[in-house]
């Protein structure tokens, strides 16, 4: 007996459909891949910023005019003193997302992008490649209430962390970690619910899960909210 090949009928709605669903689909993959590397290359100029500050030869030269300096000497679009005071404290606050930066820029073949003078090895190999004292190395043992790093990569923009890492005390910031990422809240949203002082007002609260619903559960973050974000196209050197 003969297998029956599955066959499907293809027709000009269809056609029209798939081709909307490719393009709503590679849309929303290369907005993720920007975004992903617009956070690995701010965590990575945080980690080279630290690295130099603690090691660099030259470093009591510049001292607490370090940034100011480098920003002049840097000369580019994105990389003013203020960037590159958020981008070191990304790393400070975040150092565990080098388990996620790593792989990441590895993928690409990228290698040396993570050489240092001070780094401690010479080898090449992926799992091993340049780690320094104060580099990538494996976190510290996570708290139950932290957000896992892959989560905190993968699920947030690069605008959200740098916004999160101002938040000083640690269970705040995871709070707002939690809450942005199952809300898909916008920057402006996040903005909007730590300026109503949501964190204060859902450990006052006698009845959480009220004031829980209360809080905006925005749409989706869409591919151009990525797209269209002033740091995005700083990093793209796009205009606005």
């Amino acid at each position: 007996m003969q297998e029956e090949t599955a066959h499907h009928t293809m027709t000009f709605e269809l056609l029209a459909q798939n081709i909307a669903s490719i393009q709503t689909a590679l849309q929303q993959q290369a907005a993720h891949a920007v975004n992903l590397s617009l956070t690995a290359r701010n965590w990575l100029v945080g980690w080279y910023i630290v690295e130099y500050e603690q090691n660099g030869e030259d470093r009591a030269q510049y001292g607490e005019a370090l940034l100011k300096n480098l920003a002049k000497r840097i000369h580019m679009r994105g990389f003013g003193e203020r960037r590159l005071y958020e981008f070191r404290l990304m790393y400070n606050t975040y150092p565990q997302l080098g388990e996620q930066v790593l792989p990441f820029v590895l993928k690409f073949s990228k290698k040396d992008i993570l050489r240092l003078p001070t780094a401690i090895s010479d080898k090449t190999d992926d799992t091993t490649i340049l780690r320094s004292t104060t580099a990538i190395s494996s976190p510290a043992t996570m708290e139950p209430w932290q957000t896992p790093s892959d989560k905190l990569f993968n699920s947030l923009s690069a605008t959200h962390l740098v916004y999160l890492a101002n938040i000083k005390e640690p269970l705040k910031r995871a709070f707002y970690e939690h809450e942005a990422i199952t809300g898909c809240w916008t920057i402006k949203e996040l903005d909007r619910q730590v300026s109503s002082l949501y964190y204060e007002r859902m450990g006052l609260s006698k009845d959480k899960q009220l004031l829980h619903k209360t809080a905006t559960k925005g749409p989706a973050i869409r591919p151009q909210d990525i797209i269209h974000d002033p740091v995005a196209l700083e990093f793209l050197n796009l205009p606005e």
